[in-house]
Formats: C-alpha cells, structure tokens, sequence
C-alpha cells in the first residue's frame, strides 16, 4: 500500500510537456506511479480541478538567516516553495570563526526544517573570517590562499557554489582576480557562481574610505547610473576566466532611467540588458538569472521617521542620539533640516532602498499608506510637495511632526523592475523567479512572541515582516502572469520555477513529477490562487494553495502548517 495517492488531479509535470489528468502515488519520500491508477494509499488527496505540480525552487533566497528560529518556514511553505537556494549575495552563515561549513550544515540538520535548502557558501563571509575589520583594501595573496582554503572546506562540505555581493562590505573592496580565484576553487568541484554583481544597488560615490555598504560604493560619480553595465560586464567576465556557470542574481536593468519617462522604455532596456547576457552565451559562456517577480522590487511598509532614527547610513549615525520625541522636536528647527538636506546634496542620504542622488526623482517613489491627515493618503511625496510648493525632505519633516506614526511604501525602484521590464525577464529562456525574501514568522503570530522573535532574528529583516511578495510572490507570479497578463503559459510557468531552477543547481531528483523523483509537490486551485497580502496587510497567506507536500510528507492542508518538519540539506556532492 501507498502512503498518499493524489487522484484526478491535472499534473502540470515541471517539463514544460502540455498537463493531462492523472494520479500521482507516492511511498518513502518519492513518487513511485503516474497514470490512471487503481492502488489503494494510507492517504487519499482528491486533486479533482486542482492543478498538481513540483513544489516551487527558490533560486535566490536567504532562507539560511532564520533556520535556527524559524525552522518550520511558514511563509514559504504556505506559497508552495518547498526548496530554496540560500547563502545567496555573498551572505551565507558560515564559515566563521569556530564555525565550519560542515558544522553550520549540521546545526541545521539536528534543528530540523520544513522545506529542503540548497546552500552557497558566500565571499563576504569568508573575507571577513580572513581579513576581520582589516578589509578595506585589495586582499593580499596569502589571504586569497587562506580563503580558497575556506571555500574548499564548503564545496567539501556540500555547497553547491560560491556566491558573492560586491555592493556589500567587505567584498566591495575586493578586485576582480580576487573574486576568480575564489570561483575557480568552485568550478573545481563542480560548483556554479551567483552574483549580487557590483554597481546593483542605487548607491552614490564617496571618498571617504571609511563610509561603505548600504548607500555608498567607492569609485567615480558616473557609477551610479553606469555602474550596472560595468557590473554585469564583470560578472560574466568571471564566469569566462574562471570557466564557471554564473547566476545573475536579481537581474536588474544596466540602462536605468531614473527620470519619468514612458513605460516602454523599460521594457526596451529589459531587452536591451538581456541581449549582453545572450551575447556571452551565444560565445559560449553559461549564464542564467533570477529576477524579482514584483514591481515594487523588495519595498515595504515603514514608519517615515524609522528611515532617519533606524537608518543604516553611516552619514545619520548622529540622528542616533535623538529619540523619537527628540527628533520630533529637533526637525522643528530649521538648522537641522538644513543639516539633513545638506547631506543630501552631498550624497550622503539614502531612503528605503533608493539614494536621493542616485535618482532624483525619489520623491515620486514614495506613497503614504497610513496618517491622521487623510488628505496625504495614497499621495506620493511628490505629490504633496508640488501642491504645497515645499521641498520633498521638508514635506516628510512637516508630516513626521503632525504625525509621528506616518507610515509609507516604496512604489517604485529606479532600476525599473516593474510591470514593464517584468514580462521580458520572464519570457527569456535563462531566466527564473525568485524572491530573494528569507523565513518569515507565521501570519498568525501573536504580537508578544512576534516582540520576541524580534530579539533573535538579525534587525535587516524586522523590515521584512512587512513585504507582501516574502508571503505569497509565488501565487502573485501564477495569478498575474499567467492567468490575468498571459504572458507565460501555465506549463512555461511552472517549468521556470521548478525543473529549470533544479537543472541550474544540478538537483537531478526534483524540480519534476515523474517515477522515481522526490515527491516535493505543490497542489492549488489554478482559478482560486493569488497573493493576498499588500503593503497594508503584508502578512497574509495566499489564496489557492491547497496541499504542500515535501518529501512525500503532507507539510500544509487546509491553510495550515502540519508541523512537519520533511526538509532536507541538499548538498552537492550526493546530487
């Protein structure tokens, strides 16, 4: 006898062949038939109208931040993700000092988790454990040894790749021989490079050696707005001298246009970015990407006036000094606003994830979602300013003392990842989504073990609580580009988010429904499926996902988590 049999249902299979009805039995973690078939299981999942296909495979996730805390995964197992690729823009977990690859694995497989994690072992971790606060400079020869060492250990240890992020500190300071070395030690055990390329954030140039990550890069002026061609033109330049496959992580468009402009010139600049990509392929070069399916990029709801009392500029570090009722009272004043402006100007002011000299029409990216001044609401900042004759800062100034608790979104993102550029990163044959979220609490958590988790969960993704994509980006993908856009068929759908992630990775038994693979199987109701969440109500699960189940385990029914803990750590040597 089986343990689960889904009967009648329309298999969607991962290969991109047209679906047809059928029954799937499942036995000790994998799929044992397919077919019409009349054995009996402990388990019987009626998939009449349901659509049943491979679980989704994250390829560009940080899932490995919140394994320890959160290790049943909900907000992705809720979407149907039941794999992820982690340790992605050079941020993986380990090695660090005491802290081998091979034991961070091990913590994570005593822990125990829900979904299966395909893990990189990252350049800026390992940069840190050689070079410690000493890493602002060219790495010396001895230190590329050491850290060649480190990533050895990983590949070793069953790391699928080496993953940078060279918008980040320390791995900003590194050169390109730095960063070939390191892959080549990748590509001896047949490992692939995923790149957070340089230049892929809005960031302005500084001088100042002592001013790095969020916000600034170290290089001239003209960076900001040629920077992502140069570094696009780098990542595939590794990928050539190392002879290694590269992932494009969160491909953005390298001809930004910051300024309003129609919509049509995003799609021509999607087009015009993938044509690099196809250029080095056509040469022989092995690339792929995985793009943000949002057209919001990652924004999220937040309180305005955390964007000066939490920000992570080095530039604001003074405002630190100020609390809530302090600041308030201060930005009453002109001298400081003038302060604040100055540094702007300067370049030295950074807002959600948009610098206000990178693109100067930030001001239009910002919409207000909550305020006792109703006549703010759904108004840009642009908006405001233009009828009230004001500068943009002194109109957030004028809102954060009338009311403290003011809370906008990022609507938009001058590398224009939006409803434009979307479809034709979606319609290449390289390319895949991704959400590039982390593990999230549950959305049914009480506020005072939400204060809690708080406490343990690194502080970069309290904001991440509030992005609806990190709940329910996959549904949104289904629901919107293939049911309502139809630019995707549901079968070329499926097949980007599953086997085509799982041959990328080189996960040889799943990504696929068929005799003999993994049973990581997704089940929803094709017409029922869509996010729910906004930036209103981000934590929201989605609408259609009926049955997740992961290793052949049933993991979500009836729009709850079983408890199942069915995940596994990948690693690349058994694959």
């Amino acid at each position: 006898m089986e343990k689960i049999i889904i009967k009648n249902t329309k298999i969607v299979d991962g290969t991109g062949d047209p679906a047809f009805i059928g029954d799937i039995s499942i036995k000790n973690s994998k799929i044992t038939s397919i077919g019409k078939l009349k054995t009996t299981a402990e388990i019987e999942i009626d998939g009449s109208n349901l659509i049943t296909c491979p679980g989704f495979i994250d390829p560009h996730s940080h899932v490995d931040f919140s394994f320890l805390y959160l290790p049943f995964c909900h907000n992705f197992i809720m979407q149907g993700i039941t794999t992820a690729v982690g340790g992605n823009c050079g941020l993986s977990q380990a090695p660090k000092e005491r802290l081998s690859f091979k034991r961070w694995l091990s913590q994570v497989e005593r822990k125990k988790i829900s979904i299966n994690y395909v893990p990189l072992v990252g350049h800026n971790t390992i940069r840190t454990t050689v070079m410690g606060d000493d890493f602002k400079r060219n790495a010396s020869k001895t230190e590329i040894e050491e850290m060649k060492k480190l990533v050895e250990e990983a590949m070793q240890s069953g790391a699928f790749g080496f993953s940078s992020g060279l918008d980040y500190d320390p791995s900003e300071y590194s050169n390109i021989e730095e960063i070939i070395e390191l892959a080549k030690v990748a590509k001896n055990y047949g490992g692939i490079y995923t790149t957070h390329h340089r230049f892929n954030q809005s960031q302005w140039a500084t001088e100042d050696k002592n001013l790095c990550g969020y916000g600034f890069f170290h290089g001239q002026i003209e960076e900001a707005w040629v920077g992502r061609y140069r570094g696009l033109k780098e990542a595939i330049e590794i990928g050539k001298k190392a002879n290694i496959p590269v992932q494009i992580s969160h491909l953005v468009s390298v001809y930004p246009s910051p300024q309003p402009h129609p919509g049509f010139l995003d799609a021509e600049a999607a087009k015009a970015t993938l044509m690099i990509l196809k250029e080095a392929i056509d040469n022989g070069h092995d690339i792929s990407f995985d793009v943000i399916v949002s057209n919001n990029s990652i924004g999220a709801r937040a309180l305005i006036i955390n964007e000066f009392l939490l920000t992570r500029l080095q530039t604001l570090g003074w405002l630190r000094e100020f609390n809530k009722k302090e600041f308030i009272e201060q930005i009453k004043e002109k001298a400081i606003r003038e302060k604040i402006k100055e540094q702007h100007q300067k370049g030295e002011l950074k807002l959600g994830m948009i610098h206000t000299k990178a693109d100067p029409y930030w001001m239009r990216k910002f919409k207000i979602l909550i305020c006792k001044n109703e006549t703010y609401l759904e108004k840009t900042i642009d908006d405001i300013a233009i009828k009230q004759n004001k500068h943009p800062l002194d109109v957030i100034f004028d809102i954060i003392i009338e009311d403290p608790d003011t809370e906008w979104a990022q609507i938009g993102d001058d590398r224009a990842v939006n409803e434009y550029s979307l479809p034709v990163y979606l319609k290449s044959p390289f390319g895949m989504p991704c959400t590039d979220g982390g593990i999230l609490p549950p959305v049914n958590l009480s506020e005072e073990r939400m204060e809690m988790l708080k406490k343990v969960i690194p502080e970069e993704w309290h904001n991440a609580l509030n992005i609806p994509i990190h709940y329910g980006m996959y549904a949104n993908y289904i629901d919107v580009f293939v049911k309502k856009k139809k630019v995707l068929s549901l079968e070329q759908a499926i097949k980007k988010a599953t086997s085509d992630v799982a041959r990328r990775f080189g996960l040889k038994d799943r990504g696929i429904l068929k005799p003999n693979k993994y049973a990581d199987i997704l089940i929803f109701d094709y017409n029922k499926i869509k996010m729910t969440g906004d930036f209103l109500n981000p934590r929201q699960a989605p609408e259609g996902i009926k049955y997740v189940l992961v290793n052949g385990q049933l993991t979500y029914k009836n729009n709850n988590h079983t408890n199942v803990k069915a995940g596994k750590i990948l690693r690349h040597i058994n694959e």
